[in-house]
C-alpha cells in the first residue's frame, strides 16, 4: 500500500474520536517517526513535515538516474548550442510561469528582455527577472547565491515582479505585505487558508524557511520541494507570490542539479496546472496537519517529467546538428569555404537548431563568439549573403541568420 495523507487514513479507518483529535494524534506519530524529515518551520499551528516513504525515494532514484543522462548530453554540446539551448529553456520557463498565473507575455517581449539583460542592453518588461534566470546558469561570479536574509528574498521580488506591479499590490510593510490576504482554489472558488499574518509573523516564518533553506541534514530535492511548499503558504506579498516561489525553487535545483533541468519544472507546471494546484490544496487541508509528503512526491515527478523533456530534446537535436556538420563539411570541400565562413555558418546552425526563437544575431555577437576582428567579420558575412547563405534582418545593428537555401542545404540534407 503506498503512502497515505493524514485525512485519508483517518477516512479508511474507524476511530471515534473527533476528525481534528484524531488527525492530531496521527500527527504525533509520524512526525516523530524514524523516517520523517521535520522542517523547524510552523505552519497553521504544526511544524511541517515529510516522511520519507518508500516511493518518495523511488521517485528521488529516478531524478537521480535522469539527472546523470541530461549532464552527459548537455556536456557533450558545443559552447554555442548550450548557449542558444538556454536561453531558449529561459524564455519558455519566463513564458510558463507568467502562463500559470494567468499573466499574459509573448515570445518577443521575452526575447528582447533576455538580450537586454544577457548584454546590458538596457530596461525592458521582464529584463530584470531574465537577469535572476541568467544569474541560475553563470558559472562564474554572476552567479546568484541562495537568500540568507530577509532582505535578499524582497530584492529577488523585486526583481521578479519589476514594473508588474499595480499601485494596490505593491508591498505596504517593512519588507512584506502588512494586509491580510487569502488564499483561494482558482478551480473550485473555494479559500484554501490565509496567508501569515500580520507582518512581524511573516518576517518570523520566513526566518524559519531561511532556516531550512540552508539546513544540510534534509536531502536537497526535499528541502527544496519542502520550502517551495512553505513559501506559497506564507504568502509574504500582495501579488506575484507564485512567480517569486518558482524562481526560489529553481534557485534551489539549480545547487544540486544542471541548470537545463532546474530552469524548466515551470514549463512542466503549467502542462499540469491542476495537479500542481491539487497538490496545495491537498497538503493545506486541516486535516493533513502541514503534511508536505504527497506535496514532495509530486513536485520530484514535475521535475523528473522535466529531465525526460530535455533528454529527448538534446538526443533530437543532437543527431540534428551532426547531420548539419556533416553537411557543412562535404559543401565546405566542395566549394573551398574559408574557415572562418564554415565557422560563421556552424555557429549560425547551432542557434537555428537550440534556440527555439531563432533570433537572428549581430556582428558583435559572432565576434565576440568567434575571437576574430571587425574587417575580417564583415568581409565573411558579405560573402555568406552574396552566396545565398545567409539573410540579414534590419539595420543598427544588422543582424544575420541563415536564409531558406542556407536552412535546406544544411538543415535538411
Amino acid at each position: 500500500m503506498g503512502y497515505k495523507t493524514i485525512r485519508q487514513t483517518l477516512a479508511m479507518g474507524s476511530a471515534t474520536l473527533p476528525p481534528m483529535q484524531a488527525a492530531q494524534q496521527e500527527y504525533d506519530t509520524r512526525i516523530n517517526s524514524w523516517s520523517t524529515y521535520r522542517s523547524g518551520l510552523v505552519l497553521d499551528g504544526h511544524e511541517m513535515f515529510t516522511v520519507l516513504s518508500a516511493q518518495l525515494v523511488r521517485d528521488m532514484d529516478t531524478v537521480r538516474e535522469l539527472e546523470t543522462q541530461v549532464e552527459a548530453l548537455w556536456r557533450s554540446l558545443p559552447p554555442i548550442a548550450c548557449h542558444a539551448y538556454l536561453m531558449d529553456l529561459i524564455g519558455t520557463e519566463v513564458q510558463s510561469t507568467n502562463t500559470i498565473e494567468g499573466v499574459h507575455t509573448t515570445r518577443k517581449e521575452i526575447n528582447e528582455a533576455l538580450q537586454a539583460a544577457h548584454t546590458n542592453g538596457g530596461h525592458t518588461r521582464l529584463s530584470e527577472f531574465a537577469r535572476l534566470f541568467l544569474g541560475l546558469s553563470d558559472p562564474g561570479p554572476g552567479r546568484l547565491d541562495l537568500p540568507t536574509s530577509l532582505q535578499d528574498i524582497r530584492r529577488i521580488y523585486d526583481q521578479v515582479m519589476d514594473g508588474e506591479l499595480e499601485d494596490k499590490d505593491i508591498p505596504d510593510g517593512q519588507l512584506f505585505r502588512k494586509g491580510t490576504i487569502a488564499v483561494w482554489n482558482e478551480s473550485t472558488g473555494r479559500k484554501l487558508h490565509d496567508g501569515a499574518w500580520p507582518e512581524a509573523n511573516i518576517q518570523v516564518q520566513l526566518t524559519q524557511w531561511l532556516t531550512l533553506v540552508h539546513n544540510r541534514d534534509i536531502p536537497p530535492l526535499l528541502r527544496a520541494t519542502m520550502c517551495h511548499y512553505a513559501f506559497e503558504h506564507i504568502h509574504p506579498f500582495y501579488d506575484g507570490n507564485g512567480r517569486t516561489g518558482r524562481f526560489l525553487f529553481a534557485l534551489q535545483l539549480s545547487k544540486h542539479l544542471s541548470t537545463p533541468t532546474a530552469i524548466s519544472v515551470s514549463t512542466i507546471i503549467a502542462d499540469h496546472k491542476t495537479q500542481y494546484y491539487t497538490a496545495f490544496d491537498d497538503a493545506q487541508h486541516p486535516l493533513n496537519c502541514s503534511d508536505t509528503s504527497m506535496f514532495c512526491q509530486r513536485m520530484i515527478r514535475f521535475i523528473s517529467e522535466a529531465q525526460e523533456t530535455i533528454v529527448a530534446q538534446l538526443t533530437e537535436k543532437q543527431a540534428l546538428l551532426s547531420a548539419a556538420q556533416t553537411a557543412l563539411e562535404a559543401y565546405s570541400q566542395q566549394e573551398g569555404t574559408p574557415d572562418l565562413q564554415a565557422g560563421i555558418l556552424f555557429f549560425l546552425i547551432q542557434e537555428e537548431l537550440f534556440d527555439g526563437m531563432r533570433v537572428p544575431v549581430t556582428r558583435r555577437l559572432l565576434r565576440e563568439a568567434l575571437h576574430i576582428g571587425e574587417r575580417k567579420t564583415v568581409h565573411a558575412l558579405d560573402a555568406l549573403v552574396n552566396a545565398g547563405l545567409l539573410q540579414t534582418h534590419g539595420s543598427k545593428p544588422i543582424r544575420y541568420s541563415l536564409s531558406d537555401m542556407g536552412r535546406t542545404r544544411f538543415l535538411n540534407a
